[in-house]
């Protein structure tokens, strides 16, 4: 385990299991996060490859209703950012919550998520960087902390039919620098080339088409955020940003 004692890789996790050390939920929630980046149908490769080539971090925090929880992404984040240039080229953090007592709706798994980014949005100890817009209605926003900006994707129970967003024990976060990504953005021909397999990868794989605030970042009829958690239905899309960006 990292010397902080907050991030693991794929082997420390391996280790820690073998060795009896994980708690039961963090095992749990792991274990079925391996299983589906196994799957060679999976349609986001890159997380394949980061789970498969050791290039993936893992931070277990509790409950997202608990603060001491989101004082301890905030603290894990704040340490992969600070290192993940050291880690690959291409390197992701997932974040595993703590499962809830119960079920809980797609509102409920909506409000928390929108609550965790806004957490560390309003303690976030570097300002807004001055290459990304401030205001989330602009096409080229997107979530920034500690002077990085970063591609963001939630996974939730409720995605019964969106398999690719589907975890069956909690909400789930991933975060990507945009610096790994810079080779696949925009119009670039690999990077349209990358972005068409993984269409095509998820009308494959999932029950549902794509939703159709699916698209790429920069686009002008894009807003990034409105990916970050997609709508359980096609027919729904989020009209506005939930919270008041502080840009320091």
């Amino acid at each position: 385990m990292d010397k902080t004692g907050l991030l693991f890789d794929r082997s420390e996790l391996q280790n820690a299991i073998e060795a009896g050390e994980l708690t039961a939920w963090k095992k749990k929630r792991y274990t079925s996060f391996r299983e589906t980046m196994r799957e060679t149908r999976y349609p986001c490769h890159f997380a394949v490859n980061a789970e498969r080539n050791d290039t993936a971090r893992y931070l277990f925090v509790g409950s997202p209703r608990d603060r001491d929880a989101l004082f301890k992404l905030k603290e894990g984040l704040q340490q992969y950012l600070e290192r993940y240039r050291s880690i690959a080229e291409r390197t992701t953090l997932v974040v595993f919550f703590e499962p809830p007592d119960g079920d809980q709706s797609e509102q409920e798994y909506r409000d928390r998520f929108w609550r965790v980014l806004e957490f560390l949005n309003e303690r976030d100890p570097e300002p807004w960087p001055s290459d990304v817009p401030e205001d989330p209605t602009d096409p080229e926003w997107e979530f920034c902390f500690c002077g990085e900006s970063m591609f963001i994707v939630g996974r939730a129970p409720f995605y019964t039919d969106r398999k690719s967003r589907y975890t069956p024990y909690g909400l789930e976060i991933t975060i990507q620098p945009r610096r790994v990504l810079d080779d696949i953005s925009g119009d670039t021909t690999e990077g349209q080339r990358v972005r068409s397999i993984i269409r095509d990868r998820l009308e494959d794989y999932d029950d549902v088409s794509p939703h159709p605030d699916i698209g790429d970042y920069g686009d002008p009829d894009t807003r990034e955020w409105k990916q970050y958690l997609l709508p359980k239905s096609d027919d729904e899309s989020m009209s506005e940003f939930p919270f008041e960006i502080d840009a320091g």
